[in-house]
């Protein structure tokens, strides 16, 4: 997991499954990587289900908001398998924890093509090198 040419990079947990924690790391890579930044997504504990290839397509807003849907919606907001592909395309790198998918019986074939399926301590390497990361 190494550096982009320039040296910029970002790590960021994804580890919330509601809607709000779905944007966030989402909006953030994708920016960071339009700015020319190595950026690596680590997806854990709830967080897996935003790679999850059907569950991806209801993530829950969380309490309180349920109106974030259709807000996201009234400013043209891409739904989150949009906002995947879009992080794709800016060249962020997804990365699935293992013992999370293994604690929720996921396959890799369960979650969005383009992954990466690796330990923590694999991630942790990248993250130690960066110059951003971030918890969400």
């Amino acid at each position: 997991m190494a550096e982009n040419a320039k040296g910029k990079s970002m790590a960021i947990i994804a580890s919330k499954g509601t809607l709000d924690m779905a944007y966030a790391p989402l909006v953030l890579g994708a920016t960071a990587a339009a700015l020319d930044t190595d950026v690596r997504i680590f997806f854990a504990f709830g967080g897996i289900n935003i790679l999850h290839k059907e569950r991806n397509q209801q993530i829950p807003p969380p309490a309180g908001m349920e109106v974030l849907p259709q807000l996201a919606k009234n400013i043209n907001w891409a739904g989150i398998p949009e906002m995947l592909q879009m992080c794709r395309d800016a060249g962020v790198k997804f990365v699935a924890c293992s013992a999370t998918m293994q604690m929720m019986g996921y396959k890799k074939e369960d979650l969005v093509d383009g992954i990466e399926v690796a330990d923590a301590d694999r991630f942790v390497e990248f993250a130690q090198s960066a110059q951003t990361s971030l918890f969400i």
